[in-house]
């Protein structure tokens, strides 16, 4: 299937892996980056790399109805920040990006919209957040909204939960820096660190996202990424900290969540105070949720995407 497609965010770590599947199956690739540039990116063959901002509609018009497919998977992924930078960047794009694909547009959303609170198997029918504070998920949950009301053409979503992979820079690394000062591993709340951790391999989310591009059964639906194997919050640290601090012996400190929620609060306003990039320390207040909610959901469209994917190219059909 020799089809174009302009990948936003291409830049960073899940766009450039985005980048490199569709490139495995060769589409040819407009790779649309900000600031970051990998040197990975310029050694892909079928990639066209674009120099740009997502939030500049005169500069995107170049592409309209010159590709097949849009990814957009450019973004603020952020638990700190203000409301405005969240519209401008996880919203206002989206207006414009979804019209300008000649068949599909592709929206990385997050499981974020579903909230923050304790889920059992949950599935991709389970209503989103009804009132978010964050304005992440809140930009996000906007512009799935927008998408099924206004959109005119195909579309689908995906809702990656917490991606990691081979190089990883986000994630692993505030759990790293972390681990690197504390003594203890510190859980919140009554799961005692047994709470389900949702990580998504990188891997696992740019296969959807192509599968989801090359064929129409998942089009105007939502699909969530999350791994198979069920892995708990202790588990996720003792695995870093046994990767890069193995000489290190941790102990498990378990507070009370309100104790996490007060540190994580004034973590998280005083960051904001001084409109910094990164919180100044963890857990921020949207943190602390996470690590103490148990974040758990189905992967069956995933695995199905997958194997649609998988399946066609077994058969040369992609």
């Amino acid at each position: 299937m020799k089809k174009s497609v302009l990948v936003t965010g291409a830049g960073g770590f899940i766009g450039l892996n985005v980048v490199k599947e569709y490139a495995k199956y060769g589409w040819k690739v407009f790779a649309l980056v900000h600031n970051n540039m990998p040197k990975e990116l310029d050694s892909i063959d079928n990639v066209n790399i674009i120099q740009g901002d997502v939030t500049n509609n005169s500069f995107l018009s170049q592409f309209k109805d010159n590709v097949d497919v849009v990814a957009h998977v450019a973004g603020l992924a952020k638990d700190i920040g203000s409301d405005e930078k969240f519209r401008k960047l996880n919203f206002e794009p989206v207006k414009f990006l979804s019209t300008i694909s000649k068949e599909k547009f592709v929206y990385v959303s997050s499981s974020d919209v579903y909230g923050i609170k304790d889920f059992n198997n949950a599935d991709e029918d389970t209503p989103l957040l009804e009132y978010p504070k964050n304005p992440y998920p809140r930009y996000k949950i906007k512009s799935e909204n927008w998408l099924r009301e206004n959109s005119k053409k195909k579309y689908v979503i995906i809702r990656p939960a917490a991606v990691w992979g081979e190089g990883d820079k986000t994630l692993e690394s505030r759990v790293i820096e972390f681990l690197r000062t504390s003594p203890f591993i510190v859980h919140f709340g009554k799961w005692r660190g047994n709470c389900r951790w949702p990580l998504a391999n990188v891997k696992n989310v740019a296969k959807t996202i192509v599968s989801v591009s090359a064929f129409d059964k998942y089009d105007n639906q939502a699909i969530t990424i999350i791994d198979p194997e069920k892995t708990t919050i202790d588990e996720y640290y003792r695995k870093v900290a046994s990767k890069y601090f193995p000489s290190k012996k941790y102990k498990s400190l378990y507070l009370p969540l309100w104790v996490g929620k007060f540190v994580g609060l004034f973590s998280t306003t005083l960051s904001n105070m001084l409109n910094l990039k990164e919180p100044i320390f963890d857990p921020t207040f949207y943190a602390v949720h996470h690590v103490s909610s148990n974040l758990d959901f189905t992967c069956d469209r995933m695995l199905d995407a997958i194997r649609m994917l998988d399946e066609a190219a077994t058969s040369a059909d992609v």
